[in-house]
């Protein structure tokens, strides 16, 4: 398997979830790639490849013929696409369909007494009972719910197949973000990126009397005043970065 790093950013989840549910369940797999073509999917650039498998578990073959990936000769088939980041070349990884708008990992607290919590297929106590969130084990949650009392995660059942259930909220549950990584602006909200790029805007509105009066200054004027566009423009650029990426989930190109 390749390294988690070279995987595009919006795919984390899936690829936790896989590492977590799947291949912790078969330790020992191997897999070799034993042929591989070039392709172009709608202008990007792809490969279509087949991995032999190796040291696999029921589990693990059940769990990826769900996924319609492998074929007659127990390989899996798949086509990766290449995605162009502004952290560079990325790869696509889709061995595990969790999808959602706003996707956190849950766990239980360290500091509750709550030894687990159940995950329902439905929103209500009421409906059947198809996992666990034990301590020191973490899940996939998707954070936006029209219920206050619930939360949707993903989970793998008993035929190996990934379904979506509901977690009641509990003060026992934790949450951590961990599948994005927005660079030096990722901890601010959509709301006060904006209230900063209004506010960036004075400067550049008046960027010609600005300039004018720091050429003025004698000897380093000049260097100022190419710092201070260089400065501007890379902060409006990593704003906007952001607010696309909060609203579409774009990286704008460098």
């Amino acid at each position: 398997m390749p390294p988690q790093s070279i995987f595009i950013l919006p795919t984390h989840a899936c690829l936790y979830f896989f590492n977590e549910e799947v291949l912790r369940k078969t330790p020992n797999l191997f897999l070799k790639i034993v042929e591989k073509k070039n392709i172009t999917v709608d202008g990007e650039k792809g490969v279509v490849v087949k991995f032999e498998c190796k040291n696999t578990s029921p589990f693990f073959e059940n769990y990826m013929h769900n996924l319609n990936m492998l074929d007659n000769d127990n390989r899996i088939v798949d086509t990766i696409l290449v995605k162009e980041t502004g952290n560079g070349s990325r790869i696509t990884f889709d061995w595990a369909k969790v999808r959602g708008e706003n996707l956190y990992l849950a766990s239980i607290s360290g500091q509750s007494q709550v030894s687990s919590l159940t995950i329902h297929s439905g929103k209500s106590e009421k409906n059947d009972t198809i996992g666990k969130l034990i301590r020191n084990k973490r899940i996939v949650i998707d954070e936006y719910s029209d219920d206050p009392d619930w939360v949707q995660c993903f989970t793998i059942d008993h035929k190996c197949n990934i379904v979506q259930g509901y977690i009641k909220k509990s003060p026992a549950m934790e949450k951590s973000f961990l599948f994005f990584n927005l660079g030096i602006f990722d901890s601010l909200s959509l709301l006060v990126t904006m209230i900063i790029l209004v506010i960036i805007a004075f400067p550049i509105f008046y960027i010609g009397s600005i300039v004018q009066a720091l050429l003025n200054i004698p000897s380093i004027g000049i260097f100022i005043c190419i710092g201070l566009i260089l400065g501007l423009v890379y902060t409006v650029y990593q704003l906007l970065e952001n607010i696309l990426f909060e609203l579409f989930l774009i990286n704008l190109p460098y």
